[in-house]
């Protein structure tokens, strides 16, 4: 894996977040078919399995590596779960697994923010919710940040 995700600065302010459980993001979702884009690319990723998701909200969907793929289980939030999307309201965005350094690099450069449980010192750095991509140049950030999680399950580069 590279040193750093090298990713550019996301645009405008941060979306307005919860600080409870459920973490959600309730402002600046990105429209149907960008969403619809980036799950189809995210279960579409080798071994990934689209499943219920054991630690979110109702309708999440989880990516999850299948039973017989081998993986740092060092990565996973949860069992095998890496990463999962949110439902509407909370089109879009998501919690994903990252390695500290890439966790505080989405954190740095406005893509997303500190799980809850993270900030309360019940989870190490690295859970952060990925904020929901509002069109196609934020959808290929996305991609980039979801790849580094999948390299840290896998240790398989992809192509975002």
């Amino acid at each position: 894996m590279s040193k750093t995700l090298n990713l550019p600065k996301r645009v405008g302010p941060k979306p307005d977040t919860t600080h409870g459980l459920p973490h959600s993001q309730i402002t600046q979702h990105g429209p149907d078919h960008i969403v619809d884009q980036m799950r189809e690319w995210a279960f579409s990723l080798p071994c990934v399995e689209n499943r219920d998701s054991l630690v979110s909200v109702p309708g999440a969907r989880a990516m999850v590596m299948h039973d017989g793929a081998a993986c740092n289980h060092d990565a996973f939030m949860i069992g095998r779960e890496f990463a999962h999307i949110h439902p509407h309201p909370d089109n879009g965005s998501m919690h994903v697994q990252l390695p500290h350094h890439d966790a505080l690099e989405v954190v740095e450069k406005g893509w997303g923010e500190h799980h809850t449980l993270v900030l309360a010192g019940r989870r190490p750095v690295g859970l952060v919710m990925v904020f929901s991509p509002r069109d196609e140049a934020e959808l290929d950030t996305i991609k980039t940040i979801l790849s580094r999680s999948y390299e840290a399950v896998t240790a398989q580069k992809i192509a975002a």
